[in-house]
This record gives C-alpha cells, structure tokens and sequence, in this order.
C-alpha cells in the first residue's frame, strides 16, 4: 500500500507540471512518467479508474503542446498506458483521440498515431490460443469505438440532436483522404483481423474501396488503401470473398470505367494476390482475363 501510494503523489506531481511554461520540465516530466508506467509499479491503474482518467487525459493534453518533443514523448506513454488502463477509461481515451482526428486547428497526424500506438500495444489474439479476457475487452473497446469511427458517420457526444461526427476515413472536403487514418485501420487488422466480424470486415472494406474506386485520390493515398485492402482480405470469409470479386470483376468489365480506375483495381488484384495467394487463387479464371487486357494480351475487351 506504501509503495502505491508513493507512486500516486509521483504521478500526480508529474501531471501537475505538464502546465509549467518550461517545455524541458515537460518534457522531463513525461519521460519520468513513462519509467513509471512501464513499471509494475504502476499496474494498480488497471483498478484505479480516477488516476487513470487523469493520466489520460494529462496526456491528452500533452499531444497539443507546441514543442514536438514533448508530442513524442506524450505519444511514447500512451503505449504503457494503454496496458495500465481498465477498459472504462480506455474507450473514452480512445473516442476522444478519434473525435482529434476531425480537428481543423491541430496537427492531425499526431492523434492518429496516438490511436495506431495504443492498438499497437493492446494484447492481441494469438494463433490457435483462446483469448483471454484482457484480449477479449481489448477488442471490445477497439470494435465499440475504434471500428465505428472509422467506417463511417457517427452520432456526435456533444448531445446536440442529430449532430454526427465524420468518419476518419471519409473524404474532407479541404483535405482529402486521410492515409494516417488507413494506417490506423491497417494497424487495426493487423492487431485484432482474426477477432473482427463479418459485418465490421464488410464495413471496413467499404470507405477502403471507395479510395480504390476514386480517380482522385493521391498515389500515398491510393497505395495505403491497396495496402490496407490486402490485408482485410486475409480475413475475408468464402461468402465474403466471393461478393468481393464478384463486384471487382463487374467494375472491370464495365464499359465507362477509366484508365486510372482501372489500373488502381488491378493494382488491387496484385496486392492480394501476393498477400493471400491461396484464397485468391481459385478466383483467378474469373480475374485473370482483365489484367491481361490491360497489359495488351489476349482477353477481355480485345
């Protein structure tokens, strides 16, 4: 109880000078917190829902300062914490880094880092293991919160009637697409594929297609989107995986598609092909045809 208690009034000391006008201390201050947080110290916080709170939301803070060393450091304890937190203090932690990502004063690459860091470190499914519980409340944050945001529309908490937040991976019109916010959703399948549902598989490919389907998406965006897009097959389920050519194969065959539209779905044929082989392989009668037309052989459209 001692040893607890010493380590509160540390942390508690340490958040107090993450207001101090000298960005060293800041910085100082975090990197104490992180030697904390990666000590087993400090694993009282997965019961302490107060404490935890304010460590977050200190960090919070901290991903606004002016000074990027001290945006680092405050990215480099989110990983620590997010093994510390219970799950009552990491969906917020969570939503309210999500909600940054909308932001049009602040640097949004740095919140969405903060989210790929966290799921990073949050335990993960393993081969042919059962989950455990820490496993199992892990995705449940990830999948109530995380997921949701990323594919699309959802309700604003400011309690205004009828006000929805965008989707992180939705187009802004100021913007564009976002790649950070596809290197979260590919953080996400990489982290927890084996665990997401069909229906949130079926989700996530949606706003990924969309980038894949736009002739103005940028090439960094483009390539993120193929990237992301093979690694949701992986994951597919033969039902899914079979509506997933069927409609690419459609696309291909249409007579108004562009070249740019074209050649991003081939692109996308390439990716999965080398990702996930064996499940693309008995589609590839189906697909074959188009990519050889589009590099000039005998096929579709000659």
């Amino acid at each position: 109880m001692a040893d607890r208690q010493v380590t509160q009034q540390s942390i508690f000391g340490l958040l107090s000078k993450l207001d101090d006008p000298d960005a060293d201390l800041r910085f100082m201050s975090l990197n104490d917190l992180f030697g904390i947080l990666s000590n087993q110290s400090s694993s009282y916080l997965t019961s302490d829902l107060r404490s935890s709170q304010n460590l977050a939301d200190g960090l919070l803070k901290a991903l606004d300062d002016q000074h990027g060393e001290v945006q680092n450091q405050a990215l480099k304890c989110l990983g620590p914490l997010a093994i510390r937190v219970p799950f009552e203090t990491l969906m917020p932690l969570l939503e309210k880094l999500a909600n940054l990502t909308s932001s049009q004063t602040i640097d949004t690459s740095v919140p969405n880092t903060a989210l790929r860091v966290i799921v990073d470190t949050l335990p993960r499914p393993q081969a042919g293991q059962p989950a455990p519980q820490s496993v199992v409340s892990a995705y449940n944050a990830v999948s109530k919160v995380l997921i949701p945001r990323l594919t699309g529309p959802t309700p604003s908490s400011s309690g205004r009637r009828g006000s929805m937040v965008k989707g992180m991976l939705e187009k802004d019109a100021a913007k564009g697409f976002s790649s950070d916010a596809i290197d979260v959703l590919i953080k996400v399948v990489t982290c927890f594929g084996p665990m997401l549902q069909e229906q949130e598989l079926d989700a996530l490919q949606e706003p990924v297609m969309a980038i894949i389907h736009n002739d103005t998406a940028g090439t960094v965006v483009t390539k993120r989107a193929l990237a992301a897009i093979s690694a949701l097959v992986q994951h597919f389920s033969d039902h899914q995986l079979n509506a997933f050519v069927g409609r690419l194969s459609d696309t291909l065959a249409s007579s108004n598609i562009t070249t740019v539209h074209r050649r991003h779905l081939i692109a996308a044929i390439g990716v999965i092909a080398r990702s996930a082989p064996a499940k693309l392989g008995p589609h590839l009668d189906r697909l074959a045809p188009y990519v050889f037309a589009a590099v000039g052989e005998d096929g579709v459209g000659n």
